[in-house]
């Protein structure tokens, strides 16, 4: 007489742990790309609004009136205001021409152990502007180094880097690097064209992405748009958190690429 079967046998557990495990891998797998994914949504959210911040300052230089006898002073005149008005580095704030904020802030001691500069100034320049209290939420700010100095950070908590002037900053063969400067425009703050060696750059807000690795050359900075000063392409050289590593940048989400 045949005996009706009360239990699994070993190699039937073991299969069911198996099949568990590979549905369990498999939706953490999933849950990790969907959270990646609504991340870089909010990421996006944020420097859309901090670009149009920002894009609205510099393009208004086309129209604000400098001394200068020549164009070739008004010129350079200009590009000073933008370093003092839009600084990314500290040394550039000046007591009488920043903003308010910027020169508040630069006073600050916490500044001088600042881990990120060019954010920390980012948040200054914006919220100097019109309408910025009201426009970003308590998930966009933080002060992720503890000196006092708010930056603004993307959906994995990282800060928010700018760069004003990103002469190196160009298309790739691919498209990979900016969608709207390639290095032969001419520019926009040079219509009579005085500097022949100058092409349109336009200010670079980025996210390190979900690696959380800038992957940006930062060279030193200089008195021309089209200097040699924060390259900002991926590649060897410079100083960086990825010389080596040029893939660190191609997960970054920036204003160029939106």
């Amino acid at each position: 007489m045949n005996s009706k079967r009360t239990a699994f046998t070993l190699m039937e557990m073991l299969v069911v742990v198996a099949l568990l495990g590979t549905l369990l891998g498999i939706s953490a797998a999933g849950m990790r790309v969907a959270d990646n994914m609504a991340r870089e949504t909010r990421t996006r959210a944020t420097i859309r609004k901090l670009n149009r911040f920002v894009m609205e300052k510099y393009a208004s230089y086309q129209y604000r009136r400098v001394p200068g006898r020549t164009p070739e002073q008004r010129l350079s005149n200009l590009r000073q205001l933008q370093r003092y008005e839009m600084p990314d580095h500290w040394d550039e704030v000046h007591s009488d021409y920043s903003p308010r904020r910027v020169v508040a802030a630069a006073r600050q001691s916490g500044k001088n152990t600042s881990e990120f500069p060019s954010a920390e100034l980012l948040y200054q320049i914006v919220m100097s502007m019109p309408e910025a209290d009201s426009a970003f939420t308590s998930m966009e700010v933080a002060d992720t180094d503890g000196n006092g100095l708010n930056e603004f950070v993307d959906g994995w908590g990282t800060p928010i880097y700018f760069i004003r002037w990103p002469a190196g900053h160009c298309d790739d063969n691919h498209g990979a690097i900016s969608k709207i400067q390639n290095g032969v425009d001419a520019d926009p703050f040079d219509p009579t064209h005085v500097d022949s060696s100058a092409y349109a750059v336009f200010p670079l807000i980025y996210s390190c992405g979900p690696d959380r690795a800038r992957g940006i050359i930062m060279s030193q900075n200089s008195s021309k748009p089209t200097g040699v000063q924060n390259a900002g392409s991926p590649g060897e050289g410079g100083s960086s958190d990825s010389v080596k590593e040029t893939a660190m940048y191609y997960d970054n989400i920036t204003n160029h690429n939106l």
